[in-house]
Order: structure tokens, then sequence, then C-alpha cells
């Protein structure tokens, strides 16, 4: 019931029309994907070297030059929801004097919800969830300069449409759709530095009751830089820090715009391209969300498989693991 409870409250603020940051619709676009970045801070956009960048920077695929498949599952934020999980698929594709292609998949739910009458019967019961699929094409303006965009469909399922006219009263509702487009671009100032700026769900606002306002997507500005400490065949060491600004309900206060902005921080270390170390930091004052994150993996011919970890930003007791998967064709 106290799922029930929850969903009926996100129904309610969509119907009455609250934005914020924190409150726009459709924001599971905003939870990063994929262990290896969230391993750093989920500093990852002026990387964006494998098939995570479909979302994190489409631009960075420009610079890849073999097909790449990343694979993601977390049981995520279990200790809210113990069956709720996070899947996430991306895939980059080169096509020879063309550009390069790539597509995504997010899933995320919630588990299967109850609702029950005032007399505690069970009334039914649903699975909440919500989706994406994307496309994408990046390709380099410049031998430096990479570019790309992508368009993606949203869906989300919060409740059947009986039981938003139950218990809200309303004329129905529970589920919401739209669609958005990310622009990107990545810049190799050289070898060592590179910078990334994208811009992320640009779409029509999306409605879950029926007659009721419509939420902002949760429209994105990520602007990040890395630069390569060491670059040896044996060693090889990555920094990276990273500003997200979510542009919902904008103010003209650029220090307190500044300040809600989430900063992330991060370090990747392979040894001999087989084995990988991460860490990170990451900062979101205003969702009081803040702490380290760690991650590994290894690699093995075409394979990689690495864990992300960033349980330590809540202040409650979870567990938050990222197990990703990929593979070079």
């Amino acid at each position: 019931m106290r799922k029930l409870f929850a969903l009926v409250f996100l129904l309610l603020l969509a119907s009455n029309g609250f934005s914020g940051a924190s409150q726009a619709g459709a924001i599971f676009l905003i939870i990063f994907p994929g262990a290896r970045p969230n391993g750093m801070g989920a500093a990852f956009c002026s990387i964006a070297d494998d098939a995570m960048s479909t979302y994190y920077n489409p631009a960075g695929a420009a610079f890849q030059e073999s097909t790449n498949v990343s694979l993601m599952h977390a049981n995520w934020l279990t200790g809210l929801y113990p069956d709720m999980y996070y899947e996430y698929i991306g895939v980059v594709k080169p096509v020879e004097e063309i550009g390069n292609f790539g597509a995504n998949f997010i899933y995320l739910t919630t588990g299967e919800t109850e609702g029950t009458d005032d007399w505690g019967n069970t009334i039914g019961r649903w699975r909440t969830f919500d989706f994406s699929f994307g496309l994408m094409y990046s390709t380099k303006l410049q031998e430096k300069l990479g570019i790309g965009a992508g368009i993606k469909f949203i869906y989300s399922y919060l409740a059947p449409d009986w039981i938003v006219r139950r218990v809200t009263d309303t004329k129905g509702g529970g589920q919401g759709y739209s669609f958005a487009v990310d622009l990107a671009t990545l810049y190799k100032l050289n070898e060592r530095i590179s910078l990334g700026v994208v811009l992320q769900n640009l779409g029509p606002d999306i409605r879950y009751v029926s007659g009721g306002e419509r939420d902002p997507l949760p429209r994105t500005l990520r602007v990040g830089l890395s630069y390569r400490l060491l670059n040896t065949k044996m060693n090889r060491l990555t920094v990276a820090a990273e500003i997200t600004k979510i542009l919902v309900a904008l103010t003209r206060d650029l220090n307190y715009e500044f300040n809600e902005a989430w900063k992330h921080f991060g370090a990747e270390y392979w040894f001999y391209d087989f084995f990988s170390a991460r860490t990170g930091y990451f900062i979101d004052s205003e969702g009081e969300r803040k702490g380290p994150t760690f991650g590994g993996g290894i690699k093995f011919k075409k394979f990689s498989f690495d864990i992300g970890v960033d349980s330590a930003l809540y202040d409650f007791d979870t567990s938050n693991y990222r197990f990703s998967l990929g593979y070079i064709f």
C-alpha cells in the first residue's frame, strides 16, 4: 500500500503542475547508466569512448572505429523498493564514409504494486515501469571535433486508468509519453585533453493525468573536461570533472543555479588495458546526494566486465551496484 500512496502522490504532483529540477516528468531519464561511468562519479561526457556514449555524449561515438555493445543491470535503490531494477542497452555502429550510428534502450521498474480497498482487500496488481528508446547519429566535422544528435521515444506507466479514476476522482490517466532530442559535441584539444558539451531531453512536456497540467521533461545541460595524466602502454590514468544542470524552473540567481547544479569528479586507471580501477565524487546539494563512488573492471579479448558502486550518495541504507558487460565486434 505504501507504494500505491507514492504513485498517487506522483500523479497528484503532475496534475497540479509542480515543477523544479527534482520534480520534472520522466525523471528516470536522469538516472546515470553504466558501471564504468558511475565508478567515476558519472563524469563521462568528455570521455564517451564506448557504447555508453549513446547516453552520455553521442558525439563520442564519432571517434569509435569498431562496433561495440554495452549492457547494464542494476538492482537500483533497493532500500526504497527491494524489487526495483534498472536496465540499459547501448550500441554503436560505424558506417564507412557516412558516420557512426547508435541506439539505446532504458527500462526502469519499481516492481509489482498492489492496490487495496478501505478494508484491505486486494483490488488489483500492476507493474510500474518507464522506458525510452533512442536512435543517434554522429560524425567528425574535423579530426578533433565530433558532433552528434539523437531522438528518443519516452513512455511512463505509473498506474492503470481505473486506479487513477478511483483514487484521484479524475477522468483517468496514469501513463505519459513524449519524445525528445539530444545534441552533443566532443572536442579533443590534443591527445590528453577533451571537452564535452551535451544538451539532453529537449522535447514536449509529459502529462500523466487526463486533463492535468503537463510536466516538463528533465532538460539537461552537461559540460565536462577530462585530462590524461598517464598515457603509456602499461599505465593510463585519466581524471575528469563535469557539471550537470537540469534546465527546469530556472531563476535569475546565477549563484543559486550554480550551487544547485550537480558536480562530478572522477578518475580511471588502466593497467595494460586489462585491469581498471575507478573512483569519483558526486555532489547534488539540493537533492542531498553527496559522496564517493567506486568501481573497476577487466578486459579479456573483446569482452569487458565492469562494476560501479554509488551507495554512499544516499542518506538511507541501500545498496546500489551497477554491472556492465561490453563487447567489441
